[in-house]
């Protein structure tokens, strides 16, 4: 993904488009908490993936954005997994250098744990994105990514 297809993003509410900057201008100045998760599915010859911000407003819910995409089907979990990282990143990235939002955490979808799967790209995502100055949060405390991207994709 490059920056310009951080642009728009569709309300989890309502599905509506919004341009990005625009809206997270219009918020009003109340006090936020932001997260930003990624997840993917393979279906068929394609991988999907659902981008979210989640926009937590302290007593009074959240808003949620997000944006789906594919691209042709991407058959190592490690390389599949390390996209779900690198897309939350470069989002990450973008709303800092647009001073749109500052950033609480970035959720990775992956497990610590030993026993499962995620867990051979874990130590490496995290990492890379504490190195760039972030926060992150894993299972089972990704929630941005395990529960809000995860249920765009089922």
């Amino acid at each position: 993904m490059n920056m310009m297809e951080f642009q728009h993003f569709k309300r989890f509410s309502d599905g509506r488009m919004v341009h990005l900057a625009s809206y997270i201008k219009e918020l009003d100045s109340q006090e936020h908490q932001i997260y930003i998760g990624c997840d993917s599915q393979n279906e068929g010859h394609w991988t999907h993936f659902a981008l979210v911000i989640v926009i937590h407003k302290s007593n009074r819910g959240c808003h949620v954005l997000y944006q789906k995409s594919k691209t042709r089907k991407i058959k190592s979990t490690f390389d599949r997994l390390w996209r779900e990282v690198e897309c939350s990143l470069q989002l990450a990235l973008y709303l800092q250098e647009s001073k749109l939002l500052t950033i609480d955490f970035i959720d990775i979808d992956l497990n610590p744990d030993p026993e499962y799967l995620s867990n051979e790209v874990f130590r490496a995502a995290l990492g890379y994105v504490t190195s760039m100055g972030f926060k992150a949060r894993f299972k089972p405390d990704a929630h941005a990514a395990s529960s809000c991207a995860d249920y765009l994709l089922h």
